[in-house]
């Protein structure tokens, strides 16, 4: 992998032509595919932390959606999906990238592109369109967002070369990101059992793992 600074350095110094505007029903098309049998495909969670992730595994091992699931959504690899509805006016923009082929609840519209970088297009449709998307969602509580609104909106797209660049760099960044937290979350689990290990229970003398050269039972002490 690159150094950061190097391939900043590098992109900065090609040339690129300027941007232009795209309506995005230009770029994307719909996908309508619906399972025809119970739990046809893993289920899929679509969340703003952490993207596309097995239901069972957002929701610590159990799945919650116990109604029929005939009539969901297939969302195969590669594609896009949104919660359609939101409290705050937020939508978040995730692709799967887990599984081959995955359901999900009709309140995700599924689409894919015809046209456009995949990397470069969900990093640019999750970032400088929020105030669009807000415009197209309809409703007074809940906003919904229709795919067919979505794609309503007009946003500024480079040529495809300086897309590839920019989905390719921003990638790198969430892999290295990835990559970083995976270690983070090891050394937290690490730090837990050693906690649990190296601090003796109530009823305990001794820790159950000490340093060397130490092997005298822990005393009691008054904190006040």
């Amino acid at each position: 992998m690159l150094p950061l600074f190097y391939v900043i350095s590098h992109y900065s110094n090609l040339p690129f032509r300027a941007w232009e505007q795209r309506k995005l029903g230009d770029l994307v098309v719909d996908y309508v595919e619906k399972t025809s049998v119970q739990n046809q495909f893993p289920m899929l969670t679509s969340s703003q932390q952490k993207g596309i992730v097995l239901q069972e595994d957002y929701f610590a091992n159990r799945q919650v959606t116990t109604e029929n699931n005939i009539g969901y959504f297939v969302l195969p690899r590669g594609y896009f999906t949104f919660r359609s509805r939101s409290d705050n006016d937020v939508f978040v923009f995730n692709r799967n990238d887990i599984i081959d082929r995955g359901i999900i609840s009709y309140f995700y519209p599924v689409f894919t592109l015809k046209s456009a970088d995949s990397d470069f297009f969900l990093r640019r449709i999750n970032n400088g369109i929020q105030r669009q998307l807000s415009i197209q969602a309809e409703g007074t509580g809940q906003h919904v967002l229709s795919l067919k609104k979505f794609k309503n909106i007009v946003a500024m797209f480079p040529s495809e070369g300086e897309q590839k660049k920019i989905g390719s760099f921003f990638k790198q960044l969430d892999d290295t990101i990835a990559l970083h937290q995976r270690k983070l979350d090891t050394l937290k689990q690490m730090k837990k059992g050693l906690l649990q290990q190296m601090f003796p229970k109530s009823e305990e003398d001794v820790p159950k793992i000490r340093f060397a050269d130490f092997d005298e039972e822990w005393y009691q002490r008054k904190l006040g």
